[in-house]
């Protein structure tokens, strides 16, 4: 992502939330925030799915498999 475009609190929040969610499970009205935030705006689903990408790619996620 090219944070000089003033981004970088979206992206840092789109991190937040990432990983808030896979080091530990979110409660119903966090989950509700989660999606709520994602619906704000295309930026910020994109700016999501890129972190998540980022952090599997450097294998800071488990796979699924794993977190089982």
């Amino acid at each position: 992502m090219d944070n000089d475009s003033g981004d970088d609190a979206v992206w840092q929040t789109a991190l937040d939330w990432l990983m808030r969610e896979h080091e530990e499970t979110l409660s119903d009205v966090d989950r509700e925030a989660l999606h709520a935030w994602l619906a704000v705006s295309s930026l910020h689903r994109r700016v999501f799915h890129e972190a998540e990408q980022l952090w599997m790619l450097t294998g800071l996620i488990p796979s699924g498999d794993e977190r089982n």
